[in-house]
């Protein structure tokens, strides 16, 4: 039974991220064609958006795939221990979560690039910059969750107990989580951003600015995860408590858990002001002001779950 599981987690981060990058690539597809008919003059540059934006799509699948190829590669882990399931369940979220998150949220930017592209085809240069800005930091998380994924598999052979299975899977569940609501957030903000320029295209600078502080403070919540993950995995558990394996469960799931609501609000947050950003460029100081202090205070309650994370794992 033990090869059986290994194979069935092993297949989840290739599972998972391909939906995730399949749902993506077919919304690209669809708007695509929808701003085509909006701008049918703007064609070719709306078929290049599409071209590249599902090419970074793509990648979601392809770190999938990488991982999911490494892990059926590796026999000797299959057999070798059961408690090894627990570490390629991890990686399976870690990778798995992260890439199906970042596949469908890496396509919202380049929709509100097609749409913003039809309204004002001679900004092709200025939007294309910033959908691949937000697509690229969109997709961080996933390479957050590959590079949690390539430790917990670095110490598959060397699980023999339950606190150390505990401590490979807890590592991927906190990234894993993590993941989630900071990159609903991006998309959100992500698009909410290009879709202003296709409203003012003289708000271009002013909103190019407030992108890369703004989702700078969005991404935080999924850094704190990366970070716990790191102090789970590594820590030394020889001389530590028998039930130190719960305290990284407890941990990974308490920093998981408290990303999610920061993650999304802070992206709905940033999306309204920088709508009104692009409605009202006049007012861009009072509105980057007021954003500004709303993100931090939104993310406090991911620092509160960082501590408190931190708490369960050194007491």
């Amino acid at each position: 039974m033990t090869d059986i599981f290994y194979i069935l987690f092993s297949i989840i981060p290739l599972i998972l991220s391909s939906i995730g990058t399949s749902i993506g690539q077919g919304l690209i597809g669809k708007h695509g064609l929808h701003a085509m008919q909006l701008q049918p003059t703007s064609a070719n540059n709306i078929v290049k958006f599409c071209i590249i934006g599902s090419a970074i799509v793509e990648t979601a699948a392809l770190m999938g795939f990488l991982m999911s190829l490494l892990l059926l590669s590796n026999p000797a882990v299959m057999l070798d221990s059961y408690f090894a399931n627990f570490g390629v369940a991890g990686i399976a979220i870690a990778v798995g979560i992260s890439g199906l998150c970042a596949g469908i949220a890496a396509s919202f930017p380049a929709i509100a690039a097609c749409k913003s592209l039809a309204r004002q085809p001679f900004m092709q240069t200025k939007i294309l910059n910033l959908m691949l800005i937000t697509q690229t930091l969109i997709m961080t998380p996933n390479i957050f969750g590959l590079i949690v994924g390539f430790m917990i598999k670095a110490n598959l052979t060397t699980t023999t107990t339950f606190n150390q299975a505990m401590q490979l899977f807890s590592g991927g569940l906190s990234i894993g989580l993590g993941c989630v609501g900071p990159s609903i957030g991006l998309c959100v903000f992500a698009f909410a951003a290009l879709s202003a320029i296709g409203i003012n295209k003289k708000s271009y600078s002013k909103i190019v600015t407030f992108t890369f502080i703004s989702e700078a403070v969005i991404e935080t919540p999924v850094i704190f995860s990366l970070i716990i993950s790191f102090m789970i995995l590594t820590q030394d558990i020889a001389s530590l408590s028998p039930l130190i394996g719960w305290q990284f469960f407890a941990s990974a799931l308490c920093m998981g858990l408290s990303t999610l609501s920061p993650g999304v609000n802070s992206g709905r947050t940033g999306a309204a002001a920088v709508t009104q950003i692009g409605l009202h460029l006049e007012l861009y100081p009072a509105l980057s002001k007021l954003a500004m202090l709303a993100l931090a205070m939104i993310d406090s309650f991911a620092i509160y779950g960082l501590l408190v994370s931190i708490m369960i794992l050194i007491y």
